[in-house]
């Protein structure tokens, strides 16, 4: 059977959200293809295994420095015991899933381990997520591909720090109150708020960088809904879901989407509509089309909309979605079995024939060593 490690957790502030994709997708991928190695990456930076992983009730009181402590190399997984200074070779890896959501889980940091070891991912690359992770860089890819997204400011911490006094005048003249502040690499809504004038958003503003030393600023729309569609490749085709409209008018936070909801997985308990229709479903459906192309996407991507006044802008590119978005391609759970197997098997088959010749140039041998 093919050897699967799925990665979860992170030092980020999405870890425990990050925890429920995991174990969700633990439980569901199938067993009869696959032997599953559960991959926790702890606040810490430390990465363990353990066989309780599959059981949510376990985390709420996990000692993990009690668990195997595990890295990689080669494309093997290995176990450490740091006191006996002993490793033991658990598997070589046919394949990993991503299930980090932020930081350098969902940024880039699983996609590079795994690249360098070897390891095909089912999942987007290096350059998709630390790109799509940056809510600044997303809008310039998305305005260098021509989509839609709305106008904003990017604020470096250093630069407020500097120039804060300045930068509240420009909201007020570029954007007009009220405006949405969050930090430029969080996602589920962590950290996001609405200002309606200079004092909300230097108290905003100021709050936002307590958690990233980068955010943006948005104008606030009003009467908006906000809308997902996702997007995933499988035998060479890239299928797009139906855009669905997630929530209703106002700003959700992640206290609104996750605790107040009693939510058990990863997918905001939210009040799912009708999808949407005619041109406006058209438009989001291409445009998510266009981004999975253009940006060399694979894995599972959901892409989050606005739509206020008959215009759709594009505000984020989630290359971790909650529970891997299946809910916008399964009718029912039991269906995301199978969908997180196709993952899995597409990402077997992108690594086939990937290995490119590296051309050594020969130039450390023709430099000169002082004194020789």
């Amino acid at each position: 059977m093919r050897k699967v490690a799925v990665f979860f957790g992170g030092n980020s502030c999405e870890n425990e959200i990050s925890v429920l994709t995991g174990v969700f997708v633990l439980n569901l991928l199938d067993k009869s293809k696959y032997t599953l190695f559960p991959v926790y990456i702890h606040t810490d930076g430390n990465m363990y295994t353990s066989s309780k992983a599959y059981d949510l009730q376990f985390f709420r009181t996990a000692d993990w420095q009690k668990e195997t402590r595990v890295f990689f190399d080669n494309g093997g997984m290995y176990a450490l015991n740091a006191k006996k200074g002993r490793v033991k070779l658990l598997a070589k890896i046919d394949c990993a899933l991503n299930c980090c959501h932020g930081g350098l889980g969902e940024g880039g940091g699983v996609s590079a381990l795994t690249a360098c070891n070897h390891i095909p991912l089912a999942s987007p690359d290096l350059t998709a997520s630390g790109v799509f992770m940056d809510k600044s860089m997303t809008k310039l890819i998305l305005r260098a591909l021509n989509i839609p997204t709305l106008d904003y400011l990017r604020v470096n911490e250093a630069d407020y720090l500097k120039r804060g006094a300045f930068l509240l005048k420009s909201i007020e003249s570029r954007l007009k109150y009220p405006v949405v502040i969050k930090p430029a690499h969080l996602g589920s809504s962590i950290g996001i708020s609405v200002a309606n004038n200079e004092e909300e958003a230097k108290k905003a503003i100021e709050s936002a960088f307590q958690l990233d030393d980068r955010i943006i600023i948005e104008k606030f729309l009003k009467h908006k809904k906000d809308v997902n569609c996702g997007a995933y490749s499988l035998n060479g085709e890239i299928f797009v879901s139906e855009a669905e409209e997630a929530f209703g008018d106002g700003l959700y936070t992640f206290e609104e989407k996750y605790v107040k909801r009693g939510c058990t997985s990863a997918t905001p308990k939210t009040e799912r509509v009708k999808p949407l229709v005619g041109e406006l479903r058209d438009k989001i459906r291409a445009y998510t089309r266009t981004v999975y192309k253009r940006m060399n996407l694979k894995g599972v991507v959901r892409m989050d909309y606005l739509v206020s006044e008959g215009k759709v802008y594009l505000c984020e590119v989630n290359t971790v979605p909650g529970s891997l978005a299946y809910y916008l391609f399964c009718e029912r759970i039991t269906d995301a079995r199978n969908f997180f197997g196709d993952l899995i098997e597409e990402g077997l088959k992108g690594a086939q024939g990937s290995e490119k010749k590296i051309l050594q140039s020969g130039i450390l041998r023709s430099v000169r060593l002082r004194g020789k």
